[in-house]
């Protein structure tokens, strides 16, 4: 039976081989994280387990201005656009990186206090953080270049270090720390210390391999392509990560920390519906490259009753979840659940719609409807999470993923006019509808039920039955996803 398996397996193409690679490096660091916030949120204190990740927040909207995010998708156009010098290119954004790394480093020194104030953090953690937003995007640079190359079994032992790594450090110096030290100061600087020795190592040893650090041609085209897509990245980001800089602001660390492990159960989500949205990408743009657009519909309502039961799902069992992942001074947090985690199911909904905007290359609709969900964010934020804590959060990110949705409803109708195409073939209106509002009832019916745990299983054991049930039929769509119906 072994045997059989491996030589399918190597009888496999090298890309398909490297692709099965590649997914389980992207799948692998959300599951590390996600098993290592039970230990965290045992071992640091809440206030600590806040400033964790306050400074992550401040990271991840710091590393998109700072870098332009010149590592993803302008550098993967890049790596497709000069394929006879992928070291020239990758070698040539390693210099612009370092050009953005020493004016963004001086702008803060010279300045210092001011930023330290502005961001509640101390001179050595923005040190830190100015340093990982170098050397992250390093390996960045790395990681994209290997995949193109197919290198995955590199690839993948080094993910699996670099990943495993981080948390273990982490959990070793605070173990360790008898200096009265803060401890979720030391788990940042164990995960930042990997960052940098790793992004270091391959910044070495590309610029050993090819020492073109500026070349005018690669530089423009990584500034013209990421500069446009700058506005729609940096609004996801607003999207994500203001809440809890925001409820931080106003309310405190510990807070912060309650709201993020919320966020950490809900949008585990993320994960089933990006995988089922990178499955039916390839199908779709094949079929409309062809112009075939039968079925179409049919599996987009099919994916989109698989996202609501997942979803359902979660927001069931919260209260269990927010207990494993936190404990019990974590219980408040679970009333945040329910809105975030049906934020994750109009993700998916624009998603599906914003799939046709970009084939038909009207990418500024997906721009406008970012900055418009992201700037509402930010102003119920202001107004409500004083009022009402961090539970406001969860429904300002619900509202502004929800007025997202609206806009791409309007924009999917407008790009099927100027396509000249019926929008009845590509997807259902009707049904979007009908599954969000039934969602919404019963997320909210199932919120009700959470002192009752007996009740809330009985709906997740009617699920499950139905999933076996129509099993088939979910075998079949995932095959026809694959290609193996045309």
């Amino acid at each position: 039976m072994v045997n059989k398996l491996l030589a399918k397996y190597k009888a496999l193409p090298v890309p398909v081989r490297a692709a099965f690679f590649f997914v389980f490096c992207g799948v692998f660091k959300d599951a590390v994280d996600v098993i290592v916030t039970p230990v965290f949120t045992r071992i640091l204190t809440v206030e600590e387990y806040g400033l964790f990740n306050v400074y992550n927040s401040w990271f991840q909207i710091f590393r998109l201005v700072v870098s332009l995010s010149i590592y993803s998708e302008g550098f993967n156009v890049g790596m497709a656009h000069y394929g006879d010098d992928r070291e020239g290119f990758t070698s040539s954004q390693q210099g612009l990186m370092t050009v953005m790394f020493v004016v963004w480093g001086s702008v803060y020194f010279i300045w210092k206090g001011i930023w330290n104030e502005m961001l509640g953090l101390n001179s050595v953690l923005m040190f830190f953080m100015i340093s990982q937003i170098m050397f992250s995007v390093q390996y960045a640079f790395w990681y994209q270049k290997t995949k193109y190359t197919y290198k995955y079994i590199t690839l993948t032992a080094v993910t699996l270090v670099y990943t495993l790594l981080q948390p273990l450090l982490g959990i070793l110096l605070i173990k360790l720390n008898t200096y009265g030290l803060n401890n979720g100061e030391l788990r940042i600087y164990a995960g930042v210390g990997v960052q940098i020795l790793f992004g270091l190592a391959v910044y070495i040893i590309q610029f050993v391999k090819n020492r073109t650090f500026f070349k005018k041609e690669y530089w423009l085209f990584a500034l013209k392509t990421n500069i446009v897509l700058l506005p729609h990245f940096l609004s996801q980001i607003i999207l994500n990560q203001t809440d809890k800089i925001m409820i931080n602001a106003f309310t405190g660390q510990a807070q912060t920390a309650i709201y993020s492990v919320a966020h950490s159960a809900a949008f585990v989500m993320l994960v089933v519906t990006t995988n089922l949205n990178g499955s039916f990408v390839p199908w779709l743009y094949e079929k409309l490259k062809k112009k075939s657009f039968d079925g179409i519909k049919s599996i987009i309502n099919i994916l989109l009753i698989i996202a609501a039961a997942a979803v359902f799902l979660l927001v069931t069992v919260a209260p269990e979840a927010m207990f494993i992942l936190a404990g019990e001074k974590y219980h408040s947090g679970v009333w945040v659940v329910p809105p975030l985690a049906f934020s994750v199911f109009l993700v998916f909904v624009y998603t599906l719609m914003a799939n046709f905007e970009l084939f038909y290359s009207k990418n500024h609709f997906v721009m406008i409807a970012s900055l418009v969900g992201a700037g509402l964010n930010i102003l119920l934020n202001f107004l409500l999470i004083p009022i009402f804590g961090f539970v406001a959060a969860g429904y300002t990110t619900l509202t502004g993923y929800f007025v997202m949705c609206i806009l791409h409803t309007i924009f999917i109708i407008i790009t099927c006019k100027k396509e000249g195409l019926s929008l009845k073939l590509l997807i259902d209106l009707r049904v979007i509808a009908f599954v969000t509002i039934a969602l919404a009832v019963l997320c909210a019916g199932v919120t009700l039920l959470y002192n009752i745990m007996i009740v809330r299983y009985i709906f997740v054991a009617i699920i499950l039955l139905i999933a076996v049930i129509k099993r088939k039929t979910l075998l079949s769509l995932f095959k026809q996803l694959k290609g193996k119906k045309a």
